[in-house]
């Protein structure tokens, strides 16, 4: 197998806090590369900054090039350490420049999304970023941009496995004073990382299957399954916990393929016996599925791990298996557990589920077909293709009817001059939440004078809860779909899209993240097929507007993103948005569903009023 990598460090990015091993960390992976047997320069490219020395974004484009240029690479890793922020559930990587210059930085949710239909067979993507909320450090603007070739063309998705240092959770749970963040890094994820890496951890370690191969093996998802465990303990261990939010991620689509080979070691001890094996604190474990004996260079052994400190994203997935089990005990249960850990994030989480599975407002409307909003005062709207009425006072609830063809894009104004896009579909209310000026959910649900209520009411609160759990796992994380008894909760999901399209949405990003694009094209299909259009999100997702602008002949709505994550998507496809819309990403606020500031209100406007667009 071929390999290379490119290891990126920078300490120091404009006038943010110094950081102290940020370009020392990318020089420790470099030398593991080096031992790994990748040819300095020409297989393992360290860029790093220091005195008069910056990085880049053309720097890192070109190495990535030139390494995709040559005679072909098997497995490529791309390593960054430095500043990063979450803008709209999107790492972004700060580079030298950044954050006055909001080009200099990648966008790594773009970078992956092209190197996965790109050349190279497995992508590995590690990322030891010191993560400040974008308020912290005025960086809402900085978008960064993409540093893999994007020659288009291909349908093949490839292999990508990502390692993050932190989950994208809700930035009220990260630090949002640089000084306290820089002060605290160390590039202890790195550290962890490479001791897992160089044979350090044993339980990490797999033997061959290959007769006569000595070399012992370190697989990705088990490599994702012990930094969940690890990283917490050593947050703890310095007394960190109070100060930074560390618990780290993966996403994980291939696991048949090592990512270390270390060599020299003695070999492993058999494992001790069952008795002694530390008992898991749960029947759910909080890992992804792990496969076995993937590749032919693969042995068998097992060795026991140590118990795991609990995470939100066991927490989220605990709660989203008793949300598809349809047993309302079984949630509240889950949610009484939740309650007892103290982990950043987890009250959020737990007040989200509560707000959002919560029933609100009228049950239908005579035109079958409205949108009911809490948590915001609608003040205004914009509906072209269809007609609208404010009803009482409150600014909680819009009529809508006449709506000219399936479905429409419908502006909503809060007070307060910001707003969001949502669609219209006729026989649905829309349930618009707001939460703290954050849209934590959209929801879709049928109107009860129209002949979807009653499939509705024999499952409305499994599924009210099933999208309350989506929506709050994706506003303090990200939803997966990556667990033991995923199959069993995509297939209440996708059971359910023709009576909440929205649960399809969360399911399409969490099949996005494992590369299952079919799943995410069957349910488009089915909701062409349902109510005549196709959700932005699903057809993005889908790849069917690669190379594509959207109009008004599409029957798709609404004209842009839903969730905010599907905007740094939009360059890796290439798709183009009405040209009212330039520019219209520095005007999005932090929020799961997209949403704008007055000035992009302005331009959604006049994008809606061209008829040009649905």
């Amino acid at each position: 197998m071929v390999r290379a990598g490119v290891f990126i460090g920078v300490d120091k990015s404009g006038d943010l806090q110094q950081l102290h091993d940020a370009a020392a960390g990318a020089k420790r992976m470099h030398d593991w590369a080096l031992a790994q047997g990748m040819t300095d320069k020409s297989h393992a490219r360290l860029i790093i900054d220091g005195p008069r020395k910056k990085v880049k974004p053309d720097q890192i484009y070109d190495a990535i090039d030139k390494l995709l240029s040559g005679a072909g690479i098997d497995q490529l890793i791309i390593y960054f350490a430095g500043h990063g922020v979450n803008n709209n559930r999107n790492e972004v990587w700060l580079l030298s420049d950044a954050p006055v210059n909001p080009n200099a930085a990648v966008n790594v949710s773009g970078s992956v999304e092209i190197a996965r239909y790109g050349v190279v067979d497995q992508i590995v993507v590690i990322s030891d970023a010191c993560r400040v909320a974008p308020q912290g450090i005025q960086a809402l603007n900085v978008r960064g941009v993409d540093i893999f070739p994007n020659p288009g063309g291909s349908e093949h998705a490839r292999e990508v496995a990502q390692f993050f240092a932190c989950g994208l959770g809700n930035t009220a749970a990260e630090t949002t004073n640089p000084a306290v963040a820089a002060k605290n890094y160390s590039a202890l994820y790195t550290n962890a990382l490479l001791d897992a890496l160089s044979g350090k951890q044993p339980s990490v370690l797999d033997v061959s299957a290959t007769p006569g191969d000595s070399a012992q093996y370190v697989w990705p998802r088990k490599l994702a399954d012990h930094l969940e465990a690890e990283i917490p303990k050593r947050v703890k261990s310095l007394n960190l916990q109070t100060t930074v939010n560390q618990n780290p991620d993966a996403i994980i689509t291939f696991d048949a393929t090592w990512v270390s080979r270390i060599t020299g070691l003695a070999a492993p001890p058999p494992p001790p016996p069952p008795a002694a094996m530390v008992p898991p604190a749960s029947p759910q474990r909080e890992g992804g599925p792990r496969r076995r004996g993937g590749g032919a260079a693969r042995g068998s052994r097992d060795t026991p791990t140590a118990a795991k400190l609990p995470t939100l994203k066991g927490v989220s997935e605990r709660l989203a298996s008793a949300a598809a089990s349809g047993r309302v005990d079984a949630v509240n249960t889950q949610l009484d557990l939740a309650k007892l850990i103290d982990l950043p994030g987890t009250r959020g989480l737990i007040a989200t589920v509560d707000d959002v599975a919560k029933p609100y407002g009228p049950d239908h409307f005579e035109t079958q077909c409205g949108i009911k909003v809490r948590g915001a005062r609608l003040v205004d709207f914009l509906l072209i293709h269809g007609r609208g009425e404010l009803l009482g006072t409150a600014g909680d609830l819009l009529r809508i009817d006449s709506l000219n063809g399936k479905a429409a894009s419908v502006l909503l104004r809060f007070e307060g001059n910001f707003g969001t896009v949502v669609a219209a579909i006729p026989e649905f209310l829309a349930t618009v939440t707001v939460q703290d000026g954050d849209v934590v959910d959209v929801g879709y649900e049928p109107s009860a004078n129209t002949w979807r209520w009653d499939l509705f009411q024999q499952r409305a609160v499994e599924l009210r809860t099933l999208r309350a759990v989506a929506a709050s796992s994706s506003q303090h994380g990200r939803f997966r779909l990556d667990q033991p008894d995923a199959a069993k909760i995509a297939k209440q999901m996708q059971y359910a899209k023709g009576i909440d399209p929205t649960l399809a949405v969360y399911a399409a990003y969490a099949y996005h993240d494992l590369r299952q694009m079919e799943r995410i094209r069957d349910m488009a299909g089915y909701m062409r097929s349902d109510i005549g259009v196709a959700l932005f999100d699903l057809e993005l997702l889908g790849r069917r507007l690669v190379d594509k602008s959207v109009t008004a002949n599409d029957a798709i709505v609404p004209f842009i993103p839903l969730l905010s994550q599907g905007w740094a998507l939009l360059n890796a496809n290439r798709v183009n948005l009405h040209p009212a819309l330039e520019g219209i990403e520095s005007t999005m606020r932090d929020s799961l569903w997209s949403l704008f500031d007055n000035a992009g209100l302005a331009k959604l406007s006049r994008a809606l009023k061209s008829k040009e667009v649905r």
